[in-house]
């Protein structure tokens, strides 16, 4: 048995290597790796075992999250209990209070205001620990197992902080979805059980035609005319569904159910960013447990900073590994963030059941 490398390492991002006394060396050196290599315990393996270079590692459902809502990173306070926007609203008399008579010897004494109020943003404050020890840092260091223990650990606690993330921007909190809402969760948003009854795949061309009529009225009248959408979030089964041809009657057959759903969407709202989006999230299936839900969710929404937003005051920030006693060794990572703010009612969901 060779002699045990007692220091606990530590591979980041760009490739350092750190010990608790600092950077120790570089990954990309093959040199100061054999050195280190070196080092480290021996493992007995007999000429019919190979450990190979790759590790596996199990699979997620992922989106790129930022072509769904705005995520503001490192912006304010990054301490603050809460975060607030002044929101401002005109109060006034109506347009035709400020007529005058000329002539008159009475002057218009009419005026418009504002309304301010503050809109405040719960935060919510994450922190996770990795642990590990001088023993299973020396039996698994690098290059004598083909995997790097401590950094696996880590990678597995950013994985679940994405994961977690992920989720908790598309649906909100879980134990706390008063406080903190998510995409699909919004609490100022309009519901249109009326528009679409039934998923977009299994439509007639004529139901699907009526639905293409009925969304953007739909939308415009809840949102008084103010704004045009440029995102439509739909159940990500019935999203594959979409790849089906139309009907031989109907005026595009050529065309796919997608194309000519974002097509026509991007026509009328002259939007050219106009996108359809899957999410797993939004079907009944696979939201079943999530308060206000239960249902298959279709949101039509303005992808705009100033519409619809999230913060996040601290991203995910580690800790450099510390111990009390030389053989125990923890890294702490945490992050502070906001739920999916909806700050304009621009936001509406088309639901059934």
């Amino acid at each position: 048995m060779g002699k045990i490398f007692n220091m606990p390492l530590v591979v980041n991002r760009d490739g350092e290597i750190y010990s608790p006394q600092g950077v120790i060396a570089h990954a990309d050196s093959k040199r100061e790796l054999e050195k280190l290599n070196a080092l480290g315990a021996d493992q007995t393996i007999t000429t019919l075992t190979s450990i190979l270079p790759d590790v596996i590692k199990q699979k997620y459902y992922t989106i790129p999250l930022a072509d769904y809502v705005n995520i503001e990173v490192g912006q304010g306070n990054p301490f603050a209990a809460k975060l607030f926007n002044w929101q401002t609203e005109v109060k006034d008399g109506g347009f035709e209070s400020g007529f005058i008579e000329l002539g008159s010897n009475r002057s218009n004494a009419q005026e418009d205001d504002i309304a301010v109020s503050p809109r405040e943003y719960a935060v919510a404050s994450w922190k996770k620990d990795v642990t590990y020890n001088i023993f299973e840092e020396g039996v698994f260091s690098a290059g004598t197992q083909n995997m790097d223990y401590v950094r696996e650990k880590y990678d597995a606690r950013k994985t679940a902080y994405d994961l977690g993330i992920q989720e908790f921007m598309c649906v909100g909190s879980k134990q706390q979805p008063a406080k903190y809402n998510g995409l699909l969760t919004v609490a100022n948003a309009t519901s249109n059980t009326s528009v679409i009854t039934k998923k977009l795949s299994s439509m007639t061309a004529a139901e699907f035609n009526a639905v293409l009529a009925g969304l953007m009225p739909a939308y415009a009248t809840a949102t008084s005319y103010t704004v045009m959408p440029n995102r439509l979030v739909i159940p990500a089964d019935d999203y594959m569904g979409l790849a089906s041809f139309m009907a031989e009657t109907f005026p595009y057959p050529g065309s796919t159910r997608l194309e000519v759903l974002e097509n026509a969407l991007k026509m009328i709202t002259k939007r050219a960013d106009f996108k359809v989006l899957p999410l797993v999230y939004a079907s009944k299936d696979n939201n079943a447990g999530i308060t206000g839900l239960k249902k298959n969710r279709y949101a039509l929404y303005n992808k705009d900073a100033k519409s619809l937003i999230a913060r996040m005051p601290i991203d995910f920030t580690l800790t450099l590994p510390g111990t009390v006693n030389g053989f125990d060794y923890t890294s702490a990572a945490y992050s502070r963030f906001t739920g999916v703010q909806g700050l304009r009612n621009e936001m509406v969901y088309f639901d059934f059941t």
